[in-house]
């Protein structure tokens, strides 16, 4: 990063997103999970918490998923605590009644004619693989992106999982390009797949993001794929199938400053049966993290297990570089390149979007998988 863009740009920059931040704003301008399709039956409404500000979600009677805005026109009651009626949301506290577009339907106690003058803001919303997606920017919503590695049903159960994490987004995101924490972190794991020689690690920026290759000395190589702005693609060892390599995709979404909504695509190839009751029965990860981090137990003491294991394990290391990290204490090395060019990456659109200077439009080419050969990465 040269001097004058860190003058403008401070690491820590990265890390806020509330009240008009750079990072929230151009965060706002793609598509964002905001829950999974199973916890949102017809008839039902939520009040949901991203990038900092409060939204109602909820799904008509007819099935129809719908984000509006989350406070009512009238006196700010959430519309989150009222009625669903058809596919439309009526207000507990004075009835008002709004359709999923937005447009006002009935307003007791109101003329015809004051009624029609009200609206609600509404946000494109989508479901996409059981999980739903929302916009929250200005103007017309991007090309929805759409992985076809998840897609391929030939290649197993789709499984999804959406965890808070008591700690910034930017960390997780950091986190994803770092091969090298696998060894110790989730030492484990790495070793039941024979991932034991630290592996040195090289970057490159792509037309999707960024791809990082971790080389070992035996010859293999891993590549994770960092689509801008907060999605990785890769494949990873999971608790619920231990014996073999899992397709996976996850967002890393700022719910606000100093919590973050994960949101995990798996297609597994042979998923373990008892694992949907583990999750209903286990003990909270975030219970099990505050623990470790206060002293009353060790990660050694958790349940090898444990449904979450590696989302314990990630959070005891993240929360523990502080709720929101402090950069510029750091010392970076070689096994950070990605890391490095990945907060390079940031820093220069996020200038580019306080100055008001067109930002790299990010894309895939064609609609192929992203496979893990030296060649296939190569041609992207």
């Amino acid at each position: 990063m040269s001097a004058a863009l860190q003058g403008r740009h401070s690491f820590d920059d990265f890390s806020l997103v509330e009240n008009g931040a750079i990072a929230g704003r151009y965060l706002a301008q793609f598509w964002q999970p905001i829950g999974l399709s199973r916890e949102h039956k017809p008839g039902t409404a939520k009040r949901i918490k991203m990038l900092g500000n409060f939204y109602t979600l909820y799904r008509g009677q007819d099935g129809q998923i719908n984000l509006v805005q989350d406070r009512c026109p009238h006196r700010g009651t959430s519309l989150a605590y009222g009625w669903v009626e058809g596919n439309s949301i009526r207000c507990r506290y004075h009835g008002w009644k709004f359709s999923g577009d937005g447009r006002g339907e009935e307003f007791p106690a109101e003329t015809q004619s004051y009624a029609r003058s009200m609206c609600l803001k509404v946000y494109p919303v989508q479901e996409y693989l059981g999980v739903i997606f929302g916009f929250f920017g200005e103007g017309e919503a991007p090309a929805f992106l759409r992985f076809p590695e998840l897609e391929d049903e030939s290649a197993g159960e789709l499984l999804t999982l959406a965890v808070v994490l008591p700690y910034n987004y930017f960390q997780r995101i950091e986190n994803d390009v770092d091969e090298v924490h696998i060894h110790y972190t989730h030492g484990e794991f790495a070793g039941s797949f024979g991932l034991v020689d630290i592996p040195r690690i090289t970057a490159r920026e792509t037309e999707y993001g960024l791809v990082s290759i971790a080389a070992r000395a035996d010859g293999s190589k891993l590549f994770t794929h960092a689509f801008m702005p907060n999605i990785m693609l890769r494949d990873v060892v999971i608790q619920q199938d231990r014996d073999n390599l899992t397709i996976h995709a996850a967002w890393r979404v700022p719910i606000d400053d100093t919590s973050t909504l994960s949101v995990m695509i798996d297609r597994v190839a042979k998923p373990d049966p008892t694992m949907h009751q583990k999750l209903k029965e286990m003990t909270d990860p975030n219970e099990l993290s505050a623990r470790i981090m206060a002293g009353e137990m060790s990660l050694d003491d958790v349940d090898q297990n444990h449904p979450l294991l590696p989302v314990i394990q990630d959070t005891v290391c993240m929360a523990g570089q502080g709720i929101i990290a402090d950069r510029k204490s750091e010392h970076l090395g070689a096994s950070d390149r990605a890391i490095g060019l990945l907060r390079r990456i940031w820093a220069r659109e996020m200038n580019a979007l306080q100055e008001g200077q067109p930002l790299k439009e990010w894309r895939r080419s064609g609609e192929g998988k992203l496979v893990t050969s030296e060649a296939a990465v190569a041609a992207e």
